[in-house]
């Protein structure tokens, strides 16, 4: 649980980072904000004049964060107004697009900052989908190897028979052209081509696999 005080600072926004399609906690992302009133950025630019040119290499900054473990980020001391906040992967930059989140920030009340709670979902580029039998549409395939060819991207379905392929590389703009293949014990394999975007994820990409 993310304490909202520390020693001689104030938390003015705090929040998580989450995957967009299993809502769990990203650990590395940067936080970052980059519209802020001029007050911020007249004490910005102040430190960045004190830093000189380490300033840009700085991992974290009074406007640069990166979530911890847990996926938690806070900033403090913060002036009142509107901040505009940026978050993106930077170990997976191709895999998640970029997400940004308006947050206010509230004058102080006798003193003390009230935190304002900022939680920002990354959207990943997937693909899910289910896998049964040809024969009989009833039946759901366990443990057949969903990949992308070329890659090192695979999965396995589950005892429902449902895969989810998520943080797939995917271009900037425009589309990626990739080639599925899905094999399963004592069943012919298929593959799909298939068009994915950056930060999309294509449901019920269904398969149907015959019985050799």
């Amino acid at each position: 649980m993310l304490e909202l005080s520390i020693v001689n600072q104030q938390i003015a926004i705090a929040g998580k980072v989450l995957q967009g399609e299993t809502q769990k906690n990203i650990s590395g992302a940067i936080v970052a904000i980059i519209e802020m009133p001029e007050k911020f950025r007249a004490i910005l630019s102040l430190k960045a004049l004190q830093s000189g040119s380490q300033w840009e290499k700085i991992p974290e900054r009074p406007d640069r964060k990166i979530t911890s473990n847990d996926g938690y980020f806070y900033f403090t001391n913060l002036p009142p107004g509107e901040y505009l906040l940026e978050a993106s992967l930077p170990i997976s930059p191709t895999r998640y697009n970029k997400a940004r989140k308006e947050v206010q920030v509230s004058s102080p009340i006798n003193g003390k900052i009230t935190a304002t709670m900022a939680d920002i979902v990354l959207s990943p580029t997937g693909i899910k989908g289910k896998i049964t039998d040809a024969d009989d549409s009833k039946k759901l395939i366990t443990n057949a190897k969903v990949q992308i060819q070329d890659s090192g991207d695979s999965t396995i379905s589950d005892q429902q028979g449902n895969y989810r392929l998520i943080g797939l590389e995917s271009p900037k703009s425009g589309q990626r052209t990739i080639t599925m293949i899905v094999s399963a014990t004592g069943y012919q394999q298929v593959s799909q081509q298939l068009n994915i975007q950056r930060g999309q994820v294509i449901a019920e990409q269904n398969f149907a696999l015959k019985p050799k």
